[in-house]
């Protein structure tokens, strides 16, 4: 799945971005928080944030869509919607973070709306072309596990108030199957690990950029 036209071609801040992405139960809250605690002892200002932000995840057309599923025509109006909250989300929260040259640890970014939306029914392109211009993260980590071990951790937490991509083994692996397909965007990590070892192996890639 080519890419290359959804980032904007240069970044001249002199920030760092961070996405982290994976399942929920795949440990992502954890790891930002780690990681976060990890930068600030270097010293650089750290923002921590999320996609989609909470004026998405409150409409009640998503939550209805979360509980019950819906038709590709509501998914492509939920694209639109997502989409929309992205961009006044970089404009307002992580383009001035970067501006400041603070790293931005971004729970999701526009990732998971590849592996939401396809699953759903909606086109590769159509979601690249209403997301395209947003800024390239120096680094994108997907947390990786097993689909019966993410289910067993969404029970475990959730015990029957499932979403409804959740409940299905198959809706979950069509979802994680986009994040395979997203290829060298992603840097794969073992969410399977102790937390302390995925955070160790996050930090070992941000190394170069942190300077050190």
């Amino acid at each position: 799945m080519a890419m290359a036209r959804l980032f904007r071609p240069e970044r001249t801040d002199g920030g760092l971005l961070v996405s982290i992405v994976g399942s929920d139960g795949s440990g992502k809250t954890t790891q930002i928080e780690r990681v976060a605690e990890a930068v600030r002892a270097r010293g650089r200002e750290v923002v921590v944030t999320r996609q989609p932000t909470d004026w998405y995840r409150e409409l009640a057309e998503v939550q209805v869509f979360h509980d019950e599923g819906g038709s590709t025509e509501t998914a492509h109006i939920l694209a639109l919607l997502a989409a929309a909250d992205r961009r006044r989300h970089v404009q307002e929260v992580i383009n001035p973070a970067l501006e400041r040259n603070a790293v931005v640890l971004c729970d999701r970014y526009v990732y998971a709306t590849f592996g939401v939306f396809v699953h759903r029914g909606v086109d590769f392109r159509f979601l690249a072309t209403v997301n395209e211009g947003i800024p390239r993260p120096d680094h994108a980590f997907y947390l990786k596990l097993p689909t019966e071990e993410l289910l067993r951790r969404l029970r475990e937490r959730d015990g029957d108030r499932l979403k409804h991509e959740e409940r299905s083994v198959e809706r979950v692996e069509s979802i994680t199957r986009t994040y395979e397909e997203l290829g060298s965007e992603l840097v794969h990590i073992d969410g399977t690990a102790p937390r302390e070892g995925v955070t160790a192996e996050i930090l070992r890639h941000m190394k170069g950029s942190l300077g050190g």
